[in-house]
């Protein structure tokens, strides 16, 4: 009998199920497809060489069981083509797209099953020769063929969606499949589609399948591939579950070697792996994620995982080194309040980065109201990023009133964000994420300018005003080129630098500090003047006016506010006064509201006063108004803007 390649298929396949069914299971998705593929494809090899021996021994059986055989091995040949069709579309849908593929694939495979069985069928049998042919055959090779087709289109046309291995193998074997039935097509002696078929197979074990390929070697737990793939089908799924992240701090001054804390980490892991109902992954750098069934599962395991901290790891080496670690855990006790995978590992990264903030906690639990805080954050970190893209930034302009002069002089400019339907988004919701994320350095370039343009299209010396006042965000102050750049940008517009007032806050680190006085002397040089921002705001320190090179101190609103609730503010605020005039420092009061307020503040030998009492910040040609009106008599009289 002529079986010889159908006998090395079956001997494939039984070993490759051997490799693939003693190793631990995640349970995803594709290796159960994976199985099923394995199994029709042995179901096919053995109903092949079934039909080779039925027809061999033609004489003594009957023609219906040998047409039964025959038309059942070609009707496994067309399901073949359904499960290689479902198994290449695992990645390409959505779980309900990907159901209606299978529901629609199914009824076209039965179908053509029926008919398979319906139509007549032939076999030649003459020595080692044997084959079948007839109507069944031509039916088997156009269904089969159409699987084949029907899956090299979806990963032709949805190819990017697909796992690049699972796309380049599965097209391997649609190739080695389309030439076998070719070459079997045209010469029915050589029968090469089942022992393609089962080479087919181990392609795919050995690109996807292998269960090893997604073990980490060092520590045997489930490495970063499979947990993304396992938690992306538990929420394709919708099955809840709980989850837990582990990241480590060493306690001790000295810096533990690397191979000292993986030889930890295996124990940590072989420790971890003793509780049930718990699959252990190891995420990168050394970050251990542990998914529980549920809540209760969790908190229960939670506990006794806390315990063993206490104590060292790799006691097993103790004479070598024995490492005490502080773990830092992220608990997600309930996933159905999170969007997706994406979600938890960007909320991972958040709260590991957060945690540098708050050296003290070892944990924090992740629940609705974080959740939407961090939403939130990312909502309005692409708003700004959509924002500056589309050049929606705009400027406005807060007057800015002197005691002296009795008129206008100056104002700050305050950055907004418009939206696209007009609505007007201000600082207080966009500067606290601009700042945590960096985008403030690009944000606070974008309005200097800006406002240098107005100072050159709108000339507000005109209009009486001797500056512009530019708010500096402490991120710049860490950058060593800002002086640089923001003296390019004056140039640039031809920008007198004594029409640039830049306000700085307090930084905490000496190195800041360092870098932005450095850049401070820079633009000074140049005619820039600083004003020293939220002086009162709680953080501030006269070593801090002392320091710095700047002409003005600006008492911040509630500072301003303080003075008439509060008898001791008072006389702080008088005492500050005094200081900083002593050292020939301007004084700016931020915050006043009431004409009382401006009466009283103007009596204290304050310099500029700004407040709402005045006007609230104006966009450009409301503000250029308000100061036309308001600053009229300073007008040159042959002036026309």
């Amino acid at each position: 009998m002529n079986i010889q390649a159908q006998c090395c298929g079956v001997a494939i396949l039984l070993l490759l199920l051997y490799f693939f069914l003693k190793q631990k299971k995640l349970g995803l998705l594709s290796e159960k497809m994976f199985l099923r593929v394995v199994s029709i494809s042995f179901f096919c090899l053995c109903l092949d060489i079934l039909s080779i021996v039925v027809i061999v021994h033609h004489d003594s059986l009957s023609d219906l069981f040998i047409h039964f055989i025959c038309k059942s091995y070609l009707v496994s040949l067309t399901w073949m083509g359904f499960f290689g069709l479902i198994y290449a579309s695992m990645d390409l849908h959505t779980r309900n797209i990907y159901h209606k593929v299978i529901r629609n694939s199914f009824f076209f495979v039965l179908t053509g099953s029926v008919i398979i069985y319906i139509l007549p069928i032939y076999y030649y049998c003459e020595k080692n020769v044997v084959y079948t042919y007839g109507p069944s055959c031509i039916m088997t090779y156009i269904v089969a063929i159409g699987f084949v087709l029907l899956t090299r289109y979806r990963v032709t046309v949805n190819g990017k969606k697909m796992n690049p291995k699972r796309r380049s193998a599965v097209t391997l074997w649609m190739i080695i499949w389309i030439i076998a039935a070719a070459i079997q097509f045209l010469n029915a002696k050589l029968l090469l589609v089942g022992f393609a078929t089962a080479f087919g197979v181990v392609i795919l074990f050995f690109e996807l399948e292998n269960p090893e390929a997604i073990l980490d070697r060092e520590t045997g737990a489930y490495n970063a591939h499979a947990l993304w793939e396992y938690i992306r089908q538990k929420f394709e799924t919708k099955d809840t579950f709980s989850l837990l992240v582990i990241t480590f701090t060493e306690l001790q001054e000295n810096e533990t070697k690397p191979e000292e804390l993986d030889a930890a980490l295996k124990e940590i892991v072989q420790y971890l792996g003793r509780f049930k109902n718990v699959k252990i992954f190891k995420n990168v750098e050394r970050e251990l994620v542990l998914i529980f069934q549920d809540r209760n599962s969790l908190e229960e395991t939670f506990t006794k995982i806390q315990e063993r901290f206490c104590y060292a790891w790799n006691e097993t080496n103790k004479e070598v080194w024995s490492i005490l670690l502080k773990p830092y855990y992220i608990i997600f006790p309930d996933s159905s309040i999170l969007s997706g995978s994406e979600e938890i590992f960007r909320l991972s990264k958040f709260y590991k980065s957060e945690r540098y903030k708050h050296p003290d906690k070892d944990r924090v639990y992740v629940d609705e109201e974080k959740i939407h805080r961090v939403r939130e954050r990312e909502e309005t970190e692409q708003m700004i990023l959509s924002a500056i893209g589309e050049d929606r930034i705009e400027v406005y302009y807060q007057p800015i009133y002197s005691v002296k002069e009795k008129r206008f002089t100056s104002a700050e400019a305050l950055a907004r964000i418009r939206e696209k339907d007009g609505t007007v988004i201000m600082p207080g919701k966009f500067i606290p994420i601009a700042e945590e994320t960096g985008l403030v350095k690009q944000l606070g370039e974008i309005v200097f300018e800006k406002v240098c343009r107005f100072i050159r299209e709108k000339e507000p010396r005109y209009y009486g005003l001797n500056y512009i006042e530019v708010n500096l965000s402490v991120k710049q102050c860490e950058e060593g080129n800002f002086a640089d750049n923001y003296i390019k940008i004056m140039k640039e517009y031809h920008i007198d630098p004594s029409y640039i007032n830049l306000e700085i806050t307090e930084t905490a680190s000496i190195q800041t500090k360092q870098i932005l006085i450095e850049n401070m002397e820079k633009l000074i040089k140049e005619g820039v003047r600083f004003s020293l921002d939220d002086f009162g705001n709680g953080e501030s320190n006269l070593n801090y006016i002392v320091d710095m090179p700047i002409s003005i101190v600006k008492f911040d609103r509630g500072m301003s506010q303080a003075y008439f609730e509060n008898k001791k503010a008072r006389f702080v605020m008088d005492a500050a006064m005094r200081m900083i005039h002593e050292m020939e420092l301007e004084i700016v009061s931020e915050g006043v509201e009431t004409k009382e307020q401006m009466e009283t503040i103007e009596s204290l030998e304050i310099d500029y006063i700004q407040g709402y009492y005045f006007s609230r910040p104006l966009p450009t040609l409301q503000f250029l108004q308000f100061i036309r009106q308001k600053n009229r008599e300073n007008f040159p009289k042959n002036h026309k803007k």
